[in-house]
């Protein structure tokens, strides 16, 4: 399979579906994790999800060459999120600038204290899309995504009604200390930075 062909299709999709009035047309989409993995040189699985008890589970790639499983989520953002993601000036006169982008995944399968233990033994990639492009892929730091995994259990297991399967992480892009850059699109933050200017 041609992955970059695949993104090419994508953003294709992307646009046509942006010029008939949809505002982000391609979203939820399993293509994302192929392109993921391709980008950072993993194995995506081909199935969405590997079942409870199998090695993979709580994964959606191999990182053939450390032996380590991943996990994706990934953020497609639209125009008015750039000022947050390139954190351009908000007021010239102070300077100050527009608060950081949150990138957030939700774990589905994260409502059990076995269940978040799998996914202390896998590595944890927020991708962020822009017009289904990726320009950003982090890697969180395993312990951060662990901690706010298990304080979003005890705050659903407070709760008499509602959901509980939607564990949810988020990482703002100006914690740093929380994630490495595993990927940026160069090119695409040079030419679309370039527009503010």
């Amino acid at each position: 399979m041609n992955v970059s062909k695949l993104e090419e299709l994508s953003h294709a999709l992307y646009l046509e579906m942006e010029r008939l009035g949809f505002s982000k047309g391609t979203d939820k989409t399993k293509w994302r994790e192929p392109v993921m993995a391709d980008i950072l040189g993993h194995t995506a699985h081909k199935k969405i999800s590997a079942g409870a008890g199998k090695l993979e589970y709580g994964s959606d790639a191999l990182d053939t060459m450390l032996r380590m499983y991943a996990e994706y989520k990934a953020k497609a953002i639209v125009e008015t999120e750039l000022k947050n993601l390139f954190e351009w000036v908000r007021y010239l006169k102070s300077g100050k600038k527009f608060v950081p982008l949150a990138v957030s995944g939700i774990y589905n399968g994260a409502y059990t204290s076995e269940a978040i233990d799998k996914y202390a033994k896998i590595d944890h990639y927020f991708g962020v899309f822009y017009k289904e492009l990726c320009v950003l892929i982090i890697k969180v730091n395993t312990e951060y995504v662990i901690k706010t995994l298990r304080s979003g259990l005890v705050k659903m297991n407070k709760k008499k009604n509602g959901t509980k399967n939607l564990n949810k992480v988020s990482v703002n892009l100006g914690d740093t200390h929380l994630y490495e850059v595993a990927y940026k699109n160069e090119t695409w933050w040079s030419e679309t930075n370039d527009i503010r200017k």
